[in-house]
């Protein structure tokens, strides 16, 4: 068996197909070089939304019924519930007392009227006022963020089967309405 001879110009050739073989086994492998970029944006202010309710424009308000109470009579107040907050919202109303007089009246209300003689134009059911938040009124309908306002005629209503024990007595009931935001 005769070996084949070899040269340099057999060697150079031989170095040139191995050194080819790398660089072509390196290619087929993949370039190392990574490409990437990169952007950075910035929001302009944000804020939350706020859910504000007020009754006659205060957070906490005081008032009183104009007339006094006799059986089988009527008084009856205007509160304006007040949307102030940034969204819609539904409210709901409850009632309560904490005294003998405050439970031995009944409460009717009606929405948009003024009161006439001491009672609230076409006032809805009685609630019967106890010790504890009693709801009487929940809304349905959203109320406008900043302007929404609902006008709520509040009927006190002392039963001609009353105690003559309450005579001269006074008596209070706390209104709270809660609001819910638009979700």
């Amino acid at each position: 068996m005769r070996r084949p001879r070899i040269t340099a110009r057999t060697s150079r050739r031989m170095r040139a197909l191995l050194a080819s073989g790398i660089l072509l086994g390196t290619g087929a492998i993949g370039t190392s070089a990574l490409w990437s970029t990169t952007a950075a944006t910035t929001s302009q202010e944000f804020t939350t939304a706020n859910v504000d309710i007020r009754a006659n424009g205060e957070k906490s308000l005081s008032f009183s019924f104009p007339e006094a109470l006799l059986p089988g009579r009527s008084t009856a107040f205007v509160i304006k519930v007040q949307n102030i907050g940034s969204v819609p919202f539904t409210y709901t109303a409850t009632v309560q007392s904490p005294d003998a007089l405050g439970r031995a009246v009944t409460l009717s209300y009606a929405t948009g009227v003024a009161p006439s003689n001491g009672a609230c134009p076409g006032a809805g059911t009685s609630t019967t006022i106890t010790g504890t938040p009693t709801e009487f009124r929940a809304t349905t309908s959203w109320l406008s963020p900043t302007t929404g306002v609902d006008a709520l005629c509040l009927q006190l209503s002392l039963p001609t089967t009353a105690d003559g024990a309450l005579a001269g007595q006074s008596g209070s009931a706390r209104f709270i309405f809660s609001a819910t935001g638009m979700p």
